[in-house]
């Protein structure tokens, strides 16, 4: 665990949090018949936020922490995160360091756009301009640019829309990359850097410490609700963000999937899953496609467990 400076009372939680943990872990693993797997993906690189030497740090941390966990990632590209006069250079050498590392890249659409403001042709365009970059990085080390990722997992406000994108997308030679295992670990991402730039090292501790676990009880609902959908656990797809908290905090996040039983896979080999080829509900939210694959079925869909109070409450005070 990389070392963090955390005042006593914070680091007794800490450890407390851990120590829970560990003996769910142990519960778990403890159980042969247990064999997970996850394909692991980030999206919004460089990276979410921050002036150039911020996304620079949070790309050395983050690819540190892959690297060194033996982690096969793909991430998903903003090109307009390139665009900043003076540093594009700068900012391109940050997608090299990706796949330096030996890892993959994939398309996010240029701006992040929004599919329910936008119509067909505008979306369209905006995966183009997404692409230029990230498929001249590829190629020059004879790659391909494969998988693409949607903003927000929206998939288009309607059937038609839906249908229409699928279509365009093939023709460019996309594979949708899609997302079993969805989380909000972007509102404790915020919070966390409010606090960092604050320097207010107790919140972030407490920040830090509420999203292992939160993310603990997301995994667990992932997996009960595909054995419910499909009668077994899926090779899992997790969307996580390029972001301080997840720089900061990869190998104990890491540490917990592999405490429930999981081996870290590449998304191409997530995506021969059977489920992966069942038909996926038109829904116009950026929902899990366990979520898509449970409503196409008749079911209900069931709601998520929510990050805490605190968590919430600090989120939308930064966000007034």
């Amino acid at each position: 665990m990389k070392s963090k400076l955390i005042p006593a009372i914070v680091f007794t939680c800490l450890i407390t949090a851990a120590f829970t943990l560990r003996v769910q872990a142990q519960d778990i693993t403890s159980n042969k018949s247990i064999r997970r797997e996850v394909a692991v993906t980030f999206d919004d690189l460089p990276a979410t936020h921050g002036n150039l030497e911020q996304m620079k740090s949070i790309t050395t941390r983050l690819l540190r922490s892959i690297t060194s966990n033996k982690i096969p990632s793909v991430g998903f590209v903003n090109e307009s995160k390139l665009h900043k006069p003076g540093q594009i250079d700068a900012r391109i050498t940050l997608l090299r360091m990706w796949l330096d590392a030996g890892l993959e890249l994939g398309n996010h659409t240029f701006s992040h756009i929004s599919i329910d403001r936008h119509p067909l042709a505008a979306y369209q365009e905006d995966v183009i301009r997404g692409e230029t970059i990230t498929r001249m990085l590829l190629s020059e080390r004879g790659m391909t640019l494969r998988y693409f990722r949607h903003p927000q997992l929206r998939t288009g406000p309607t059937v038609e829309y839906k249908e229409a994108l699928s279509t365009f997308l093939a023709k460019r030679g996309y594979t949708v990359a899609p997302v079993t295992i969805d989380n909000n670990d972007y509102i404790f991402a915020d919070v966390y850097a409010d606090a960092q730039a604050r320097g207010d090292k107790v919140t972030m501790s407490r920040v830090a410490a509420a999203y292992i676990l939160y993310m603990e009880k997301i995994f667990d609902f992932f997996e009960k609700l595909s054995v419910e959908s499909l009668g077994y656990e899926v090779k899992q797809t997790l969307l996580l963000h390029a972001n301080e908290l997840n720089a900061d905090y990869f190998d104990e996040l890491v540490g917990m999937m592999k405490g429930r039983g999981y081996a870290f896979i590449t998304l191409e080999s997530a995506l021969k899953d059977k489920a992966y080829s069942l038909p996926d509900a038109q829904d116009k939210r950026g929902v899990s496609w366990l979520h898509r694959w449970t409503v196409a079925k008749g079911l209900q869909m069931r709601p998520e467990p929510r990050e805490p109070e605190f968590i919430t409450k600090l989120y939308n005070a930064n966000r007034r």
